[in-house]
């Protein structure tokens, strides 16, 4: 597994190779495609670690009715998401470990993707972690102090 300068991240969220039936093609490319960015994996690159021929993983992406472009998306995406839980990460460190040349084509992506900005969809995020920490603040019971029992 490639290392990732944004420590304490780890792909195994994402790793499915765990069970013991073969996965699927898309689950394995998918896995590939997250093992390798931030550098962006060609096609070709992912044939040949899948073991078949450029045509045949297209071939197997039509008929899955997707394509390599919208599965580089998809996990860029994902890892988004949970790269934005982390406050102290900055846009432009996780523009970088999502392959992305520029922070602005990350954030255009990620409008398209989302419908706001990261900056936007982040603010969202702590506000409603937020809420749910008060919220599950207001039911615990209080301390009670009993006075004159030892």
């Amino acid at each position: 597994m490639k290392n990732n300068i944004l420590t304490g991240y780890s792909l195994a969220a994402f790793d499915s190779s765990q069970s013991t039936q073969p996965q699927p093609v898309l689950a394995q490319l998918r896995q590939f495609i997250l093992q390798q960015l931030p550098q962006a994996p060609r096609l070709t690159d992912a044939a040949s670690k899948l073991n078949m021929s450029s045509r045949t993983l297209q071939r197997a992406l039509q008929q899955a009715d997707t394509s390599f472009r919208q599965l580089m998306c998809q996990c860029r995406h994902q890892l988004a998401y949970h790269y934005l839980q982390d406050a102290s990460l900055s846009l432009q460190q996780i523009a970088f470990q999502l392959g992305f040349a520029e922070q602005s084509s990350f954030q255009k992506a990620f409008k398209c993707w989302q419908g706001c900005s990261p900056g936007v969809f982040r603010q969202r995020q702590q506000l409603a972690a937020n809420r749910r920490r008060h919220l599950s603040g207001l039911h615990q019971p209080g301390l009670q102090v009993n006075y004159g029992i030892n």
